[in-house]
């Protein structure tokens, strides 16, 4: 015998019915809050110092070259306000827009490491690498009257929120 109480029927209104998925969509899932991406270790000191060197030398020798270029039949005088003209702008276009645009100098491309935030290791902003190459060329020069007077002379940790990272750490 069939009992017509219990079965329901698929046109009444209020009889329980399975909620609607799309064949190819999954059951929704809360996802957990992304995590900030992981910041790595800075680069050891050689590293470091080795492409400061490189970086240094590519200012120094493309800084003589464009003046050379530019104050050819110049006094000695004009020749040298060309010079430091010239030296703080490759200076400033290396330092700066090459970390700002490629997140690189080409010391660090040549050991293989990147400018990064270190609060996020995301790209460089402009002012913090404005304020870091201005640190930069007024640490150097002090470095030799730092040790004459008994300091470490410890090599500087970054003040300006940019770190030195190996390239694959960013992968």
């Amino acid at each position: 015998m069939i009992d017509y109480q219990r079965q329901q029927h698929p046109h009444q209104p209020y009889a329980p019915q399975p909620p609607y998925a799309h064949p190819y969509q999954q059951p929704y899932q809360p996802q957990p809050h992304p995590q900030p991406p992981a910041v790595p270790e800075p680069v050891g000191d050689i590293r470091r110092v080795l492409s400061a060197g490189i970086d240094g030398a590519i200012t120094i020798f493309a800084g003589f070259g464009l003046a050379h270029q530019l104050a050819d039949d110049k006094t000695v005088g004009v020749f040298w306000g060309y010079v430091a003209a010239c030296f703080f702008g490759v200076s400033f276009v290396h330092h700066v827009l090459g970390a700002v645009l490629f997140r690189t100098t080409v010391g660090k491309l040549l050991l293989m490491t990147r400018v990064v935030r270190e609060a996020d290791a995301g790209r460089p902003r402009f002012w913090q690498t404005v304020r870091r190459w201005l640190l930069g060329l007024t640490w150097l020069p002090l470095q030799p009257l730092w040790s004459l007077f008994g300091a470490e002379g410890e090599l500087y940790e970054d003040a300006c929120g940019l770190r030195n990272v190996r390239s694959k750490d960013l992968r």
